[in-house]
């Protein structure tokens, strides 16, 4: 297998985020010095539309708090216009032209904390031990042109401070859907009424290297509600891959697209975590 297809956003996330001064907008946890509708990585006006490369917003949904992001990392143009209400948005422009391993983009939405942004009351990061319940819906349009995947993105840190620093546990991204992108050949497994082809490989960046693991459905969908994620974190937990004492970080869900991906859009989104 290639090694890990967002590298590069890591990378970028990395030279971005600032780790020492932490100031709250609307909700979020968010860098000082971002403004309300500025620069890259600041949070935009609603509702509107997020053309910087790592720009962001606070929304919520249902008494919960979210962050919707454009992570554009490979600098070709994007845009994202988010719904009037609740957790939405769809890609509206993208130039993204990558046919290697890497992808250039992952517009998603944020339960969590990611890289020095964190959203009020999710109860993470927390310990994978101490997660008795973590469920997540998701509705989204997965019909565009090009090579994009739809998945919901778990990172797991080594210690509660990886929020804001490279998550060294593991990253559990779950596919629901993808287009160019033919399944190949993978072990299956079934949890729940699902069944799952399994991969994993370690990625690396420089020191850092953390455990990559791929669940992709064997059947695509373009919705799931009240997915139940533990059941999936314990099977993986079973295998080695995370460890009961690591931090569980975020809930994610967006697209990773290599080229294309016009069109691919969020109708909701929901998370919950009960420790």
């Amino acid at each position: 297998m290639p090694r890990r297809h967002t590298l590069t956003r890591q990378m970028l996330a990395r030279a971005a985020a600032p780790l020492l001064v932490l100031g709250v907008v609307a909700g979020v946890v968010t860098p000082a010095g971002a403004s309300a509708s500025g620069s890259a990585g600041a949070a935009a006006t609603r509702p509107g539309t997020i053309c910087q490369r790592r720009g962001h917003e606070a929304v919520a949904a249902r008494g919960r708090h979210y962050v919707v992001k454009n992570d554009n990392y490979g600098g070709q143009a994007e845009c994202m216009t988010l719904a009037r209400h609740g957790v939405g948005f769809t890609v509206t422009r993208s130039a993204a032209s990558s046919y290697g391993p890497e992808a250039m983009a992952y517009p998603f939405a944020l339960y969590g904390c990611s890289w020095g942004l964190c959203t009020r009351g999710s109860g993470l990061p927390a310990p994978v031990s101490h997660v008795r319940r973590a469920t997540t819906s998701w509705s989204f349009t997965g019909r565009a042109r090009g090579r994009w995947s739809a998945a919901i993105d778990v990172w797991f840190g080594r210690h509660r401070s990886a929020w804001r620093d490279q998550a060294r546990g593991a990253e559990l991204m779950i596919w629901l859907n993808a287009g160019d992108f033919p399944a190949r050949g993978a072990a299956v497994i079934r949890i729940g009424h699902r069944r799952w082809e399994v991969r994993h490989w370690v990625a690396r960046i420089g020191p850092a290297h953390w455990n990559y693991i791929q669940v992709r459905a064997v059947r695509p969908v373009r919705r799931v509600r009240g997915l139940k994620l533990m059941p999936i974190i314990r099977r993986v937990e079973r295998m080695g891959l995370v460890r009961p004492h690591w931090w569980m970080l975020n809930i994610e869900s967006g697209f990773e697209i290599w080229h294309g991906g016009r069109g691919l859009a969020t109708h909701s989104f929901t998370a919950s975590v009960r420790r």
